[in-house]
């Protein structure tokens, strides 16, 4: 995939998502004035509920993806209608099962909160709604499979953010109307339909020789679903518990604190996931080719990359949240330094263990990293249900963390010198200790110049730390091009030449 096809699925995810991150900060206002903090919990609490209920896909999606990659690279039509005529019958059962599930998940919801102040009929009714908005892409996944490996991603991209645009924006002016929970989840539901049913439109136009509805169907992928079944329920325990085991164990009102603080580190943490997903067909189907010249060398490159910008975000971000929180939200939101810290640190993780993930998912090693998925889920759950009664909501992250660093940094990067680079990953891992060093350094320095400072508003703050992250990193670059660790520099102006 040429470069401009890479930048334009990143930028067509990307600009979206900063919209919907601005409207976001404006909406979750909105919402605590309109309908109060714990409606706010509740909302989030659905949302990781709906989660766990959708481990039933059993994570097919990529392994339909994958499937894709050889007969794209072949111009094998047949094959792909096979497969995509497979899929679209499998994800229709699959969302009618999930609803299904749904349905009974619904009269034990509201076993989940602590202090329960809603009534039991309510909380039923709102749940099955968010359902429903939820299970309508089930029936839409080929379609996304089908772009996706057409390295058309952005095509997705656009109809799926300008939905969300349009559910911030109509949220927003419903708040402000003082409409009810109800009505809002009925919006998301009718959005969302009308944007997936434009994406199958599209594809049907664009690729006139697919056909989903063909006679013979290819089923192959389904041997991925014992593995990608681990790395789903995986998935789910780290992204999805804390809520759950702070709702159970604190409260509606602390998952709104969580959430307050989640909502900006996993914006950061999803804009920077664009940059692997933008280029998982890239090497996807260079693997699919036989074509790994430099791939090692490349992946060592991705990987200092990614932690100066780590550095460069997650610190500065450690520095800043609080204050923003206290000033936006008018002080109705606790804050926390070992809060700010502890998500901070979240974030960072998340960033520098996506170079080994990207190559561990376009490499296919679903089955070869099935222990690592293990490692994370039982470490992940057993200290969150630990801490969180020692450290509060900074227990569950930290849990997070550690899990994290150990099964996806540790683990898997293993994984990937053993079985793809087929070589020692110990020098990798020496390597990156002065980075983590960097990172500590950058951290009590910024500390130290930043505490005593005391902001009069939201411009204030906005221009201080501007001018701190730009100064923080240049600063930062200087010192990894002076340990000549910049190297990703010369890539990156390589790849624009290509391009």
């Amino acid at each position: 995939m040429k470069l401009k096809k890479v930048l334009l699925n990143f930028v067509s995810d990307v600009i979206p998502l900063l919209i919907i991150a601005v409207l976001g900060i404006f909406k979750s206002k909105l919402f605590i004035k309109a309908l109060g903090t714990e409606t706010l919990g509740l909302y989030n609490l659905f949302s990781q509920v709906m989660v766990y209920v959708a481990v039933v896909d059993g994570g097919l999606s990529s392994a339909v993806l994958f499937s894709l990659y050889k007969p794209n690279s072949q111009k094998d039509e047949q094959k792909i209608n096979e497969i995509l005529s497979a899929s679209l019958k499998v994800f229709s059962l699959i969302g009618i099962v999930v609803y299904s599930i749904a349905f009974v998940v619904s009269f034990f919801v509201p076993l989940l909160i602590k202090d329960n102040n809603f009534e039991y009929t309510y909380i039923i009714i709102t749940f099955l709604l968010f359902a429903l908005s939820s299970v309508i892409s089930y029936f839409f996944v080929p379609y996304y499979c089908l772009l996706e490996v057409k390295e058309k991603r952005y095509i997705y991209n656009l109809i799926v953010q300008l939905s969300q645009i349009s559910i911030s924006l109509l949220e927003i002016f419903m708040l402000i109307k003082g409409m009810s929970f109800v009505m809002i989840l009925l919006m998301h539901s009718a959005i969302k339909l009308i944007a997936h049913t434009i994406e199958a439109i599209i594809c049907r136009i664009k690729f006139p020789n697919i056909n989903l509805h063909c006679q013979q169907k290819d089923y192959s992928f389904k041997r991925h679903i014992s593995s990608l079944a681990v790395h789903k329920i995986n998935g789910l325990v780290g992204s999805n518990i804390d809520t759950l085991i702070i709702s159970k164990v604190l409260g509606l009102t602390y998952v709104a604190i969580y959430t307050t603080y989640h909502y900006f580190v996993n914006m950061l943490k999803m804009i920077f996931g664009k940059i692997e997903y933008s280029l998982t067909a890239m090497v996807g189907n260079a693997l699919a080719s036989d074509k790994r010249d430099e791939i090692e060398l490349l992946h060592d490159r991705f990987n200092n990359l990614l932690f100066y910008l780590a550095i460069i975000v997650s610190i500065p971000l450690s520095l800043a949240i609080n204050d923003f929180i206290d000033i936006w939200y008018e002080n109705k939101i606790f804050t926390s330094n070992l809060i700010a810290i502890s998500f901070s640190l979240l974030l960072y993780i998340s960033i520098i263990k996506m170079g080994t993930t990207l190559f561990i998912t376009s490499a296919g090693l679903y089955r070869e990293t099935k222990h690592c998925a293990i490692v994370d889920t039982v470490v992940n759950l057993v200290l969150s249900l630990v801490l969180v009664h020692y450290m509060g909501i900074s227990g569950v992250i930290v849990a997070t963390v550690i899990s994290v660093f150990i099964a996806e940094y540790i683990l898997k990067t293993i994984v990937l010198y053993d079985h793809l680079f087929k070589g020692d990953c110990f020098k990798f891992f020496i390597k990156n200790i002065k980075f983590f060093l960097i990172t500590l350094v950058d951290f009590i320095v910024g500390y130290v110049l930043i505490n005593p400072v005391q902001f009069n508003g939201v411009i204030h703050w906005f221009v201080f730390f501007v001018f701190y992250t730009i100064v923080n990193a240049l600063s930062v670059l200087a010192l990894f091009a002076l340990l000549k660790e910049a190297n990703f520099l010369s890539s990156i102006q390589k790849l624009f030449k290509r391009g």
